[in-house]
């Protein structure tokens, strides 16, 4: 069942689709926090992967449950958005050298990751509420609520600590090449 395609007749199949979507998000942030945390300098950022680490683990379990509420098996179903998110952070901190800079990528990084999972869990509690599974709205607003904590936290990391030390970073100019 792939996104917008003929197979999606009902609102019921687009939540069944945004579950799976989420599920596979989840996934995701599981496996590439430790190597996010295994890049960072920072304590404090360094903790709050390992927060968004537990926290991904909870909601996991969550979504389970939430499949279960609408008889459905758990299932994943590839999310290309949250792919791009992590492939371009990827790509960016590999090209970053100073550990000060790279910080500061991986909180933008995850700040990323945990907005584009608000606004997916705020529509996947929207079509629940609709559908009349309001155990399962409820356990996705756990979830939710989790994301918008990490989400606040990252921020106010990055606020307060890391763009101040990635910013006192100087470039030294290039010398112009005799002639």
């Amino acid at each position: 069942m792939g996104l917008l395609t003929k197979d999606i007749k009902s609102l019921d199949d687009l939540l069944r689709q945004g579950l799976g979507e989420l599920h596979y998000s989840e996934r995701r942030v599981a496996r590439a926090a430790p190597a996010l945390r295994g890049k960072a300098s920072d304590a404090l950022l360094r903790r709050e992967l390992d927060g968004c680490l537990q926290a991904s683990s909870e909601n996991i379990a969550r979504l389970v449950e939430a499949f279960r509420c609408i008889d459905t098996a758990p299932n994943h179903v590839e999310c290309p958005a949250i792919d791009g998110i992590f492939i371009s952070a990827e790509e960016l901190n590999d090209e970053i050298d100073d550990y000060h800079v790279l910080d500061t990528a991986i909180a933008a990084a995850m700040q990323a990751v945990e907005n584009y999972t608000i606004a997916r869990y705020v529509t996947i509690i929207g079509w629940m509420r609709q559908l009349g599974h309001i155990e399962g709205a409820r356990l996705m607003q756990k979830s939710l609520a989790q994301h918008k904590r990490a989400a606040d936290a990252m921020y106010l990391l990055a606020e307060r600590r890391l763009n101040a030390q990635a910013g006192r970073v100087t470039l030294v100019p290039m010398m112009p090449l005799a002639s």
